[in-house]
Formats: structure tokens, C-alpha cells, sequence
């Protein structure tokens, strides 16, 4: 006798119909709020009105609230949490750039403070090093500064040429100060990543293109582990959304990148990762907001899940929360409101068909459910108008014909069993 295995995998890309749900109307297509998931578990929102002069925060999906009034600089501001729990918001003031703190969860607010930075123009981006330094950073004509220090007390023009935009900063475990940005200063474009040395001076720089104009945000995060990630859109007009990973300021790898037809702005990006170190990638395309997730720090993804957005998508902003399986937050700029939606992780299902051949062929077949290639236990197998629970390995021996797959805390897959 013998046994042969045949392997077919099926990964399934799962639209989904949500009821995006708003959060603010009246804002500019051009507000890119900045999010959070506290380490108490809290989700912060925070967005500026340029008309109204007002900066505002959503706690747990709650009514906003303004914690800055009068401001006639209002523009992009930018929410980090140090390792004690203070919470800060750089934002833009008359005076250049100011600072609001929380010390109960983003609960209340005390300030301003004023930094040292007396540049007028938005807060593009932050971030917050291991030991607690935070960092800041402003794009201008020949200008991207940035700043070190709780009230940018030291500062550093890392980009002279014309012109750095949409820029994005992240610090590793080791404490390695990384920016991202979109540069024009070439014909073809590029997403531009460097490492900033003790000074701030970069110390390795890695250019990616070509890219289309890309002017809204130039993701850039870090994990829990060492590895930092950019996303960018490769080609022009572009052909996909490519998720890169550094580590030690240089590419480990060539990334993984989700194909689509773009057209318009798309796709605007964001990434976000989770206390438990699993990284999303969130683009937009087709009207829809597209998001996946690595278990695996980036070397593969699990199955995409779409959701069509109500109205056309100008900016994206996503945080990943840890609770339970997992999901992400995702915020839209419909052009005049933000709305707001909790994607769950998708499943894919590997099927196995294991053949004994013998005096009497004997055909076996398998199914496991897969999140990002790990076995998600005790999932289920409808078949045939029958239940079929998984074992702990997410795999289940299932008959031929047309399924679903589901699981608590997933987006469901189809497969087929011939």
C-alpha cells in the first residue's frame, strides 16, 4: 500500500458588510487623525478642525471632546504614550509647536506647554523611544526637522532638498530613531527611509522607487522585537502596497506586497501593531479599506479583508488592540466626516487530501483553518449541512463539497473539496 498527500491551499479574500459609524462631520479632507491603544487598553482618537481652531479626542469610541480651543494654527497633531503612562499631544500652535499631557489614561488634560519648536505647520509625526524620550517631527520647503526631547530640546534638519513630505518616525527596542518620508526631490519619486545616529544625523538611508506622489502618510512603525516596518506604493500610477522590513536600520528582505488597481489618491496606508507583536497593514482601494495580519513579523500575511466605505476615501488612520484574537481600528476621511469601523483578522483554510491506495483506494480529506499560517483551535467546518468542529490544530477531516469556515473573532473563508 501506499500513501500519498496532496496539498491545496486556499486563502480567501473576505469582503465584508459593515456599518462604518461616524465619529465627526465638518472636517477637512486632509484631517489624518492620530490614534492609540493605551497600555490599560483604552482607544484614543485625536483630530484637529483648522476652522473651528480646535483640537478633539474620542476615548473608547465615546463623544469627542476638545482639549484645545482658539488654536489658529490647528492642523495634523500627534498622540504618543510613554513607558510611565503619561500620555503626550504634540499640535501646532501660533507659536509653533505645543504639548498636552494626561496622566489618567487620556481622561483629562493639563497644559499647554510649549516646545522649542517655533516652526508653524502641522505635527507630522511622533514617536516614543524605550527609555521614555520622546520624538517629533515637522516637514517645511528644504526642511524636515526633527525634534528629541519632551519639549523638542534638541533638533535636526535631516533633509535639506525640496521637498520631504508625509513623514513617519519609529524607534526600535535598541533605541534606533527611524523616519520615513515621500521625497520629490528626484523625477520618479521615492519613499525614503533613514536611521538618525546620537545626533540625529541619518546614518543609513534607503531609497524605494519609483512611486506616485504621495503626500498623506509614509508608514512607519516598530515592534516589540526589533524590526520596524515601512509600507509604500511601488510604481506610478501604482500597482500595489509593499509592507518592508528593517532591522538595524537596513532592509531585511523585500517585503510583502498586496497587488491592486489604483486610481485617484489610493492607497493611503497606515500599519499598526499590537501589544502582542502581530502587525497590520491597512490600505485603501476600489472604495473599500482593505487591512491584513502578520503573526510573523512581516515575513507573510494572513487572509485580507475588505469593507467598502460609504463615500470617497481621502486618509486612513488604524490602531491594532490586542483584546482578545485581535482586531484593528480604522478611521476614514470621507472628505467631510471620519468614520469608524473594527476589522477582524481573516481566516484561510489549507486543505489535504491523503490518498491510501491499496486493493481499495481510500481518499482522506483534511481542512485547517489558518490565521496567517498558524492553526486557529477549535474552529469550524460547515459542509455538506454538517458541523464540523477543529481540533486544537484547527484541522478537522471534512467530506467533499462547498464550506465555510469560521471561528470566534475571525472573518469567515469559503473553500471546496473536490
Amino acid at each position: 500500500m501506499r500513501l500519498l498527500a496532496v496539498i491545496i491551499a486556499s486563502v480567501t479574500f473576505a469582503p465584508t458588510a459593515l456599518a462604518w459609524t461616524p465619529l465627526t462631520s465638518g472636517v477637512q479632507n486632509s484631517v489624518a487623525p492620530s490614534m492609540l491603544v493605551t497600555q490599560a487598553g483604552a482607544t484614543l482618537i485625536a483630530w484637529d478642525s483648522p476652522v473651528a481652531g480646535t483640537i478633539s479626542i474620542s476615548r473608547n469610541h465615546g463623544s469627542p471632546r476638545i482639549i484645545v480651543s482658539g488654536d489658529p494654527a490647528a492642523n495634523r497633531d500627534q498622540l504618543i504614550q510613554q513607558p510611565n503612562g503619561m500620555l503626550q499631544l504634540y499640535y501646532p500652535n501660533a507659536q509653533g509647536v505645543g504639548r498636552m499631557s494626561s496622566s489618567d489614561d487620556g481622561q483629562s488634560w493639563t497644559g499647554p506647554a510649549q516646545t522649542q519648536s517655533h516652526t508653524l505647520g502641522p505635527v507630522m509625526a511622533a514617536a516614543v523611544a524605550p527609555d521614555g524620550t520622546p520624538y517629533f517631527a515637522q516637514d517645511a520647503t528644504d526642511t524636515l526637522n526633527v525634534f528629541r526631547g519632551l519639549n523638542g530640546e534638541s533638533v535636526r534638519n535631516i533633509f535639506t532638498r525640496c521637498c520631504a513630505e508625509a513623514e513617519s518616525l519609529a524607534v526600535d527596542t535598541s533605541g534606533l530613531a527611524q523616519v520615513a518620508f515621500y521625497s520629490n526631490a528626484d523625477p520618479d519619486g521615492a519613499f525614503v527611509y533613514d536611521a538618525l545616529g546620537a545626533d540625529l544625523t541619518p546614518t543609513t538611508s534607503t531609497s524605494l522607487k519609483p512611486t506616485s506622489q504621495h503626500t498623506d502618510r509614509a508608514p512607519l512603525i516598530a515592534d516589540h522585537s526589533g524590526h520596524t516596518f515601512l509600507a509604500w506604493p511601488p510604481g506610478d500610477p501604482a500597482t500595489g502596497m509593499t509592507v518592508v522590513p528593517f532591522v538595524n536600520g537596513s532592509p531585511a528582505g523585500d517585503g510583502v506586497t498586496f497587488h491592486g488597481n489604483f486610481t485617484g489618491g489610493d492607497p493611503h496606508m497606515d500599519l499598526a501593531v499590537d501589544s502582542s507583536d502581530r502587525l497590520w497593514a491597512v490600505w485603501s482601494g476600489g472604495g473599500a479599506v482593505h487591512v491584513a495580519r502578520s503573526r510573523s513579523h512581516g515575513q507573510h500575511f494572513g487572509a485580507v479583508v475588505s469593507a467598502s466605505v460609504p463615500g470617497t476615501i481621502y486618509q486612513v488612520s488604524a490602531a491594532a488592540v490586542s483584546t482578545g484574537v485581535g482586531s484593528i481600528d480604522v478611521i476614514v476621511n470621507t472628505g467631510s466626516s471620519l468614520v469608524e469601523e473594527t476589522l477582524q483578522p481573516g481566516l484561510s483554510v489549507k486543505l489535504t487530501t491523503k490518498k491510501k491506495v491499496g486493493k481499495k483506494t481510500i481518499v482522506t480529506h483534511f481542512a485547517q483553518a489558518l490565521d496567517d499560517g498558524f492553526g486557529v483551535p477549535h474552529a469550524t467546518f460547515k459542509i455538506g449541512g454538517r458541523t464540523i468542529k477543529a481540533d486544537t490544530s484547527g484541522k478537522a477531516k471534512v467530506p467533499v463539497g462547498s464550506g465555510k469556515a469560521a471561528a470566534a473573532g475571525y472573518v469567515g473563508a469559503s473553500f471546496k473539496v473536490h
